[in-house]
């Protein structure tokens, strides 16, 4: 079976969708075969912190948002040329990596800031490797894919989204020896002198001393149709950041 999640003012387009083809709205209630969203990567986004069983399901993005990295066709196609590509099978499945906290699942980036806005964080960083300590504005843990977002800020690198890592990287840093890291940690767990606040995928989701971060069991089962040109994707996100 089909669902639709859809920005609100694409509502009459998924009204049509669900007429058409029996489609119903997004829940974690029943068994779905294809998730198709209405929307841009935001409504992504938002979709899997709604509904975290979205990871259960091929999902359809159609692209039609501002930032499109996720988008299930190079141009954004028609709602009926997608769903007759899923019926007669010209897709393939590509599978991005999320990140988990605490019930949070991040299909970006989990970031770690002060609460207390203009002062530095005072952080102690463990992972599989070993640890760092520093002061900095805040601490990013990114999938490889979620790289070309909120980390280039930072001037870390862009990764290639088949890669079994983690990407780290420290907003405003105090000292000059903390830079970008990639590694292949399972977890990465970072506890700070102040109350800190953790945000995933831009949702502001805990505060605390003490975090650890995941990488997620599950992962982002995206239809592809056609070709998946990572880098032309990463230059058209970074141009529409």
């Amino acid at each position: 079976m089909f669902a639709v999640y859809y920005r609100p003012d694409l509502r009459p387009l998924a009204e049509e969708f669900k007429s058409r083809y029996g489609a119903v709205d997004l829940t974690c209630g029943g068994e779905l075969s294809h998730v198709f969203i209405l929307g841009g990567d935001g409504t992504l986004l938002e979709a899997l912190r709604r509904f975290p069983c979205v990871l259960d399901s091929v999902v359809v993005h159609l692209g039609m948002g501002r930032v499109n990295f996720y988008r299930s066709a190079e141009f954004t196609i028609p709602v009926e040329e997608a769903v007759e590509k899923i019926r007669r099978g010209e897709y393939r499945v590509l599978e991005f990596s999320t990140l988990e906290h605490d019930g949070c699942r991040a299909l970006n980036e989990i970031s770690i800031y002060r609460r207390e806005p203009g002062r530095l964080l005072s952080f102690r960083m463990r992972t599989d490797e070993g640890e760092v300590v520093g002061r900095a504005d805040g601490v990013i843990i990114s999938t490889p894919h979620g790289s070309s977002g909120y980390v280039v800020s930072t001037f870390g690198p862009v990764v290639d989204y088949r890669a079994e890592a983690v990407v780290i990287s420290f907003i405003a840093p105090y000292t000059l020896f903390l830079r970008p890291i990639v590694l292949v940690s399972s977890q990465v767990a970072v506890e700070t002198a102040e109350d800190a606040v953790l945000v995933c995928d831009g949702r502001e989701t805990r505060r605390g001393k003490s975090f650890l971060v995941r990488r997620g069991g599950r992962k982002l089962k995206l239809a592809v149709f056609g070709e998946f040109q990572f880098l032309h994707r990463v230059m058209e996100r970074l141009r529409s950041l």
